[in-house]
């Protein structure tokens, strides 16, 4: 607690508990307990009844539940912890008052046990301001690090900033699962395995605009962020779809390949900047969180207005420019194949020719 106050975006430090529950400790006299003949058990069986009382019976009224019947001391002769000793215990010379064989004692004691993996703790909280939670918790580390606790304690960072680490590994887990499906999704729509490359080549560029992005509006790399790639990286791609699509068509009816790229980005570009406007527009109040609570998805508008901005007109240049690249390497290898096992030469036509 003492290592954290004073430390730069961290206020409200506090801890989960304190020692600060008034509790009355019965202290029995072992040697007087066996004088009377009455052990603690007993004891304390009925010093219990005397300050909570005992069901004796119950009230039986036709056509309603029982009424339990409770049986205690009265108010005035047990309303303070002093009058404890007061209270008659049963013992073979008759009832004694409790402070014959037994002290109270009053103490403090913690008010409730905290346990994780079940492990008695207790919390250092505290609220992050200014800085971000990671930055916070980069900092709190540093001086817990300094700690040197006894045998048998140890100090974690957990709450919100480890929540926030296992949250992004599992969101890059599942970043990563969703790329792969995308990759078999389009294998078996194209039945090859050179045209998702090319159709996923667009991913990196709409990533690096969304990078630029965060920093140009001075948002951290968060969980809502890596939200933002995941949809970013399902929107992107349709772009690259509509310009690979439309290139494979026309080649089917013999256009050259060159001529096919130009008419591809000629005829698609419409389309293309249509989605991607309309969907920029629809993440504005998103963007510019104008809504109360809105800051904290922000993050995700963001990521995907930005990569789609970016990643749309670099998709025009780079996927054409990225397809005809590996056809060019698909068709020099094919005749690298033929030469090596002396094989005819496959003849050039207009559609084979490279820029």
């Amino acid at each position: 607690l003492e290592a954290l106050k004073g430390m730069p975006g961290l206020v409200d430090v506090r801890r989960s508990w304190y020692f600060d529950k008034n509790e009355q400790d019965v202290v029995f006299d072992p040697d007087l307990a066996r004088l009377y003949q009455s052990t603690p058990a007993e004891a304390t069986a009925e010093l219990k009844a005397a300050v909570k009382g005992v069901p004796a019976t119950a009230m039986r009224l036709s056509g309603y539940l029982d009424i339990p019947i409770n049986v205690q001391y009265a108010g005035q002769d047990i309303n303070h912890p002093d009058k404890l000793g007061e209270a008659y215990i049963s013992t073979r010379f008759g009832p004694v008052p409790l402070r014959a064989m037994a002290t109270v004692r009053p103490k403090l004691d913690q008010p409730f046990i905290t346990r994780e993996h079940l492990q008695n703790t207790i919390d250092v909280t505290g609220v992050n301001r200014i800085y971000t939670i990671a930055q916070v918790a980069k900092m709190a580390g540093k001086r817990l690090a300094k700690i040197k606790p006894p045998d048998g304690y140890s100090v974690k960072l957990s709450g919100t900033a480890s929540d926030m680490k296992s949250g992004k590994e599992e969101m890059g887990r599942a970043l990563m699962i969703g790329v792969v499906l995308l990759y078999f999704l389009l294998l078996a729509m194209f039945k090859s395995f050179r045209h998702p490359i090319t159709i996923m080549a667009a991913i990196p560029l709409a990533v690096a605009g969304a990078m630029w992005g965060l920093l140009l509006f001075d948002k951290p790399m968060c969980k809502p962020a890596t939200m933002g790639l995941i949809l970013l990286g399902g929107t992107i791609v349709n772009n690259s779809i509509l310009l690979l699509d439309f290139i494979l068509e026309a080649r089917k009816r013999g256009v050259p390949k060159n001529e096919a790229i130009l008419q591809s980005v000629r005829l698609r570009i419409r389309p293309i900047l249509m989605t991607t406007v309309s969907t920029i527009v629809g993440l504005t109040p998103l963007i510019f969180q104008m809504a109360i609570g809105l800051e904290r998805m922000s993050p995700l508008g963001i990521v995907a207005a930005s990569g789609l901005l970016v990643g749309t007109f670099l998709t025009m240049i780079v996927i054409p420019v990225v397809y005809s690249s590996i056809d060019s390497l698909g068709i020099r290898a094919g005749q690298a194949v033929r030469w090596v096992f002396g094989l005819a030469p496959a003849s050039n036509t207009a559609e084979e020719t490279t820029p």
